[in-house]
């Protein structure tokens, strides 16, 4: 099946090469062309322009966190893996062949200023340094860069946030003092290249829970956004007429864990995750 948006890649033979994927931890890579890449980055990013800010889903749904290149997704599908570039090319192929049956939302690693420096970057730029880029005569590190930037632009599409069944809102990082109603998401304006200059934006990608503290405070642990009370689950709750907040972010050793007499669930899906160098983000 090729892509109805035009695209010169067979997608379902795109999927089946990731899938045939064995699930050992060895030096293996699905070795792409720069025209797939390009492919994979247009068709998908026309298919994110027809959405909205907040995605609107119903349930049933299956909802993912953090996959960070190991496998509605909740974003941070990019850095600290060993296949970034196969995860993420998995889910847009996915969302490209079934977009009605795959939501991705963004995560703070769909970032330039974060993948440049937390592994993507790099990743892709030694993926192509030694491809037929280099035969055809043009400079592996532009073409690789040209990728980079690409995907990047694919990823200020993302749907900021998602709300199943309009009950449960999902998002990567958390909620935020400047969440006062749904349409306070439907109004960020996208593309969003960096979210540095809009504070709900902001919290959406970074904001954690904190235990016994009320309010919003400043977030000292990652140096941006804030923490969120108990107080603040509920009081949201409240106001935008939902039951669940689900989010990611954060590594849960069960996978998973529950916040605010379980209004708030907190996801996390990589399996085996061992970050390369202690890190906060």
């Amino acid at each position: 099946m090729r892509s109805s948006h035009g695209g010169g890649v067979d997608y379902s033979a795109f999927l089946k090469r990731h899938l045939k994927m064995s699930n050992v931890l060895n030096d293996r890579h699905i070795k792409y062309t720069a025209d797939e890449l390009k492919d994979v980055i247009r068709c998908s990013t026309e298919l994110l322009k027809m959405e909205g800010t907040l995605a609107e889903i119903n349930p049933p749904i299956v909802i993912v966190g953090d996959i960070h290149g190991q496998y509605i997704f909740l974003g941070d599908y990019v850095d600290r893996g060993r296949r970034s570039l196969e995860c993420v090319c998995l889910v847009l192929t996915l969302k490209i062949l079934f977009p009605r049956k795959y939501q991705l939302l963004r995560g703070n690693h769909e970032c330039k200023g974060i993948n440049r420096v937390y592994g993507f970057y790099d990743e892709v730029l030694d993926r192509f340094e030694k491809s037929s880029i280099i035969m055809l005569g043009i400079p592996f590190q532009e073409e690789a860069e040209k990728l980079w930037f690409g995907f990047n632009e694919v990823f200020a599409w993302l749907p900021l946030a998602g709300l199943v069944g309009k009950k449960i809102l999902c998002m990567h990082g958390g909620i935020s003092a400047y969440l006062n109603s749904l349409e306070d998401i439907r109004k960020i304006q996208r593309p969003m290249d960096e979210p540095n200059n809009n504070p709900l934006a902001m919290d959406l990608l970074w904001a954690d829970p904190m235990l016994n503290i009320q309010g919003y405070a400043p977030n000292t642990v990652r140096g941006v956004a804030t923490f969120f009370g108990e107080d603040t689950v509920i009081q949201c709750c409240e106001k935008l007429r939902v039951d669940l907040i689900v989010r990611a972010h954060q590594m849960m050793m069960s996978g998973y864990g529950f916040f605010c007499n379980r209004k708030l669930i907190t996801i996390f899906t990589a399996p085996r995750y061992q970050p390369e160098a202690v890190s906060i983000i």
